[in-house]
């Protein structure tokens, strides 16, 4: 027998069968003036504003609801917060983990600073129609942020290169790019754009997805807050609920990972403590937490090209870029005659495509 509760209810179960109080306790292994202890604590308020958070993320779990009260400005014990959750019926059903059997290999290239590895997988859904919905994620590993999130009803390779290509051009160009071994990851048509861009695709190995875990974790939390808590009505509906859990998630949700931090403070931070390090993306510092540069300037002739004239990737690809292929879950390049990788946000020097004086 466990828990207050439990103990008090005990006793007064023995007292009601006129056994005596001093036994009941000896009994139960308890002091008479616990017993008849009664707490001088006001919980009201911080009822009310626990009900409200709960209201609000029914997901959430008392660690959460405890951080989200501290940052309310609310002084509270994680434990009080466990024991009121616990008297109003506001815990959730724990989980049971399978085990995992194997070690298994580990996650390849972690990520040492923002915008270095980038992750991205599919989410499936259905409206209420019960058509199919398809949604596609990218996170950033290191600050554990949301990148993007597209819903479609089909998703092709050609419709990834279009979404991955605005986010270079939004955010900069990762590093590193990891994903799992689906037809829409490898398929020769993306692999190229990453050869032109300089990225370095990461296929995890068949069967092991925890060496994707922080994207299948944000995977986790947006089915389990956001996709099973709605019902959709079409595409356009859960676009628009799937983009606003982004911003909140990276706005406003606490991740345990970063100390209770977002995602943007956490950013904000290891901007502020790193902004005296200025050695670009493969260093550290503000240079690295702005995303890396645009794509550098070409030169034709001696003139500067200004970036609305230089050429885009889809017309560099059918003018002859080196074909990237995927073995062995290794990105490799056909063409021989490049020798040295381009780096990121540049086009490979041998291989510019000329244009023409009307543009």
């Amino acid at each position: 027998m466990t828990g207050t509760p439990a103990r008090r209810e005990a006793a007064g179960f023995l007292i009601g069968r006129e056994v005596s109080e001093r036994r009941a306790c000896w009994w139960l292994n308890v002091s008479r003036s616990w017993l008849k202890y009664a707490s001088r604590k006001k919980d009201d308020e911080l009822v009310e504003k626990l009900m409200a958070l709960a209201k609000e993320h029914p997901r959430y779990g008392v660690r959460r609801l405890h951080a989200l009260l501290r940052r309310g400005g609310l002084a509270v014990n994680r434990k009080r917060v466990r024991r009121l959750c616990g008297r109003h019926g506001l815990l959730l059903k724990q989980r049971r983990r399978r085990k995992r059997r194997g070690i298994g290999a580990g996650v390849p290239c972690r990520a040492e600073y923002p915008n270095q590895v980038w992750a991205y997988d599919f989410v499936e859904d259905r409206t209420e129609t019960g058509r199919k919905l398809r949604v596609l994620t990218v996170v950033d590993e290191f600050t554990r942020a949301c990148v993007d999130v597209e819903v479609e009803h089909r998703m092709n390779a050609r419709f990834v290169t279009a979404t991955l290509t605005r986010l270079f051009r939004e955010r900069g160009v990762p590093r590193f790019i990891r994903s799992d071994n689906g037809p829409e990851f490898i398929a020769k048509f993306l692999t190229r754009v990453f050869a032109i861009h300089g990225v370095e695709a990461r296929h995890i190995e068949p069967g092991s997805p925890w060496q994707n875990g922080l994207n299948e974790r944000f995977n986790g939390s947006l089915r389990d807050e956001c996709l099973n808590l709605e019902t959709f009505h079409n595409r356009d509906h859960a676009r628009a609920l799937t983009k606003l859990y982004a911003r909140n998630y990276n706005e406003r949700r606490p991740h345990s990972s970063l100390g209770y931090q977002t995602p943007c403070e956490f950013a904000t931070r290891w901007r502020r403590e790193n902004e005296d390090k200025k050695d670009g993306c493969a260093g550290g510092g503000e240079a690295r937490l702005a995303h890396c540069p645009p794509p550098a300037v070409q030169e034709k002739d001696g003139l500067t090209l200004a970036p609305e004239d230089q050429p885009d990737s889809r017309k560099a690809i059918h003018d002859g870029a080196p074909v990237a292929r995927q073995q062995s879950r290794i990105l490799r390049v056909d063409d021989e005659s490049v020798s040295k990788k381009p780096e990121a946000g540049q086009f490979p020097a041998r291989e510019r495509v000329e244009v023409s004086g009307s543009l």
